[in-house]
């Protein structure tokens, strides 16, 4: 009889612990549908949104019952962005300028009157400078392409102002990585996993593993790109670059991206000086954006939650910085 009470006894005790067990994840689950990380669709084929946290971006259409956000993009053949309406001519403007970059120059996720180049037209040209600005960006450029670009541009017109909008990535990385809360590949990693949105918790572990992993492997291939060979192959294009720039009697302008994630700690700081220190010996102008940038939350100057490209106030900040830098060091009369 007192076996049978015990057996009966455990088992109560056990089916307890876990209706306690299961009432408390119940808990859980419900307040972090109210208070936890977001989940987000994710695609890394096209510069398309799920959300649209702004009111920014416009409909494109809806798919599965979800309105799908974005811009719709004019480019040339040569895959440069082109204005999204006809502009006057410009063929005359006295100082002609070459914008060059990846798709941070591009203006992936803004509008094109709004990214940093035309903004900075606009705002010389509201003060008297007379300029035109050809934007020859192209997404996924690296530093190479950078200066192929170059290349082709200056046999086909003179440009006596170069800006080169550098990011860290035009160094390359010295591995794949992969996930969905990586700095860089900020739509990507894997297919939207279904149990994220189903489950807010499971979304909290999944989130919290990849973003401690990520953290760590990020900044490591990205800080590996600015050491040894890769590093001095790099810095000799540059410096051709610059050497080119020079010999077709113009002025090359460095405008420094930083990495568009977590200034409170910031894990680059390193690289930023590595490049300051370079543009220094060989005599180049830089303007590193960071300072800027600084001032805000990462979150605050992403295109999109799942892109965290510069946003339009990012792009702002930019143009305001470059205009002054501009007229500061006389480069546009």
């Amino acid at each position: 009889m007192t076996k049978r009470f015990s057996v009966k006894s455990t088992l109560s005790n056990v089916l307890t612990a876990i209706l306690a067990v299961a009432v408390m994840l119940l808990v859980i689950e419900a307040l972090l549908r109210v208070s936890g990380p977001p989940t987000h669709r994710f695609n890394n084929q096209s510069e398309e949104y799920y959300t649209n946290p702004r009111n920014y971006h416009t409909p494109l259409r809806i798919e599965e019952g979800h309105i799908i956000y974005g811009l719709r993009y004019n480019k040339s053949p040569k895959g440069y962005r082109l204005p999204d309406e006809p502009v006057s001519d410009k063929t005359g403007k006295k100082n002609a300028v070459l914008g060059m970059g990846d798709s941070f120059t591009y203006g992936r996720g803004v509008r094109y009157e709004d990214i940093y180049l035309s903004r900075m037209e606009q705002s010389l040209s509201r003060d008297g400078y007379d300029v035109s600005v050809k934007n020859s960006a192209i997404c996924g450029a690296n530093i190479d392409e950078i200066y192929e670009t170059y290349s082709y541009e200056s046999s086909v017109k003179r440009y006596p102002v170069v800006i080169y909008g550098l990011v860290l990535n035009d160094f390359g990385k010295s591995h794949a990585i992969y996930g969905t809360d990586f700095i860089d590949f900020n739509n990507a990693g894997y297919e939207f996993d279904p149990l994220r949105k189903t489950s807010s918790l499971y979304n909290l572990i999944c989130y919290l593993i990849e973003e401690r992993r990520l953290h760590h492997y990020t900044i490591d291939a990205y800080l590996r790109q600015f050491e040894g060979k890769n590093a001095a192959r790099n810095f000799e294009t540059l410096r051709q670059l610059n050497r080119d720039v020079k010999l077709k009697g113009g002025t090359l302008i460095i405008v420094l991206f930083p990495l568009i994630y977590d200034f409170e700690r910031y894990p680059f700081h390193g690289i930023h000086q590595k490049i300051a220190d370079f543009c220094d010996r060989e005599g180049i102008l830089l303007l590193d954006l960071l300072p800027a940038f600084s001032n805000y939350k990462a979150e605050e100057l992403w295109a999109n939650p799942t892109d965290h490209h510069p946003n339009e106030i990012a792009h702002g900040l930019a143009a305001h910085e470059l205009h002054g830098f501009i007229i500061e060091k006389e480069v546009i009369r």
